[in-house]
């Protein structure tokens, strides 16, 4: 691997449902150990990005290459190896109900012993999963909750706290702050960025938050109508120079943006 070899590079990535083009050709590059921040309106595609890259959906066209090797083209095994890697910080938590807190930790702490092919020992992982809640900022008293008794925000650093147990080179984040207080949002994105700062990962979030995407992002990339029309510094956001862009960040009703109810947005 070249030093400047892209950690995750995607070329021409298609996928349509039906007659609805998603996604019409995405080019994007993520340097390794820096923070890409995609955003776009509610059924731009964001997510079908993400589910594409985490092989929960095929795409129609196009190559993604994690360290320089075509995940798509992979041999099975070698695709769950690459794929391994990435932690994952879903919308809503995405918590096992029917686990306490811990439980959820070890889920994830069970995943990065499988691939390492490590001897799974049950106290040394429990002592683990609360230094995982420690480097979050929740106490062993919160352990042996079950996810129904915490708050939004709670549910969230416990979401973190198993996306990043299996210690993962690459972190995905959807809508992080989505369901938060702006105090809340502001707590979790200082988290994301200090995990991510703190494994050296290469992080791709997905977010409707300027705030956050400003945070947490070093590049950011806007989707809209199938393609990325604007990359820069996720510091410029708020002044791309982009009309597009522009009235997204700034939440104007007019612009470019058709602003009237599409109800045909559920992706």
């Amino acid at each position: 691997m070249t030093a400047s070899l892209p950690r995750i590079r995607i070329r021409g990535l298609k996928k349509t449902f039906g007659s609805k083009v998603v996604l019409d050709g995405i080019d994007l590059d993520v340097e390794t150990g820096t923070s890409t921040v995609i955003i776009g309106g509610s059924g731009t595609g964001k997510s079908v990005l993400l589910r594409c890259i985490l092989g929960l959906i095929e795409p129609d066209e196009g190559t993604i290459e994690i360290d320089g090797e075509d995940v798509l083209r992979a041999p099975a095994h070698r695709q769950r190896h690459l794929r391994e890697r990435i932690g994952m910080l879903f919308q809503n938590a995405a918590l096992f109900d029917s686990m306490s807190v811990l439980d959820n930790i070890i889920f994830g702490l069970h995943a990065k012993l499988r691939a390492k092919a490590q001897p799974i020992v049950h106290s040394e992982m429990k002592q683990e999963a609360i230094n995982l809640l420690s480097q979050v900022g929740l106490d062993a008293s919160v352990s042996e909750l079950s996810p129904s008794e915490l708050s939004g925000g709670m549910q969230k650093r416990v979401g973190l706290a198993r996306a990043i147990a299996g210690q993962p080179d690459i972190l995905f984040f959807d809508e992080p702050t989505t369901g938060l207080d702006p105090i809340m949002g502001a707590v979790i994105d200082g988290l994301i960025v200090d995990c991510v700062n703190r494994l050296g990962s290469t992080a791709i979030a997905i977010t409707h938050d300027m705030a956050s995407a400003q945070r947490i992002g070093y590049h950011a990339a806007m989707l809209y109508q199938g393609k990325l029309i604007w990359q820069g510094n996720a510091s410029d956001l708020m002044k791309s120079g982009n009309p597009i862009v522009d009235q997204f960040t700034h939440g104007r009703r007019e612009g470019p943006i058709r602003t009237e109810p599409n109800k045909t947005q559920t992706l």
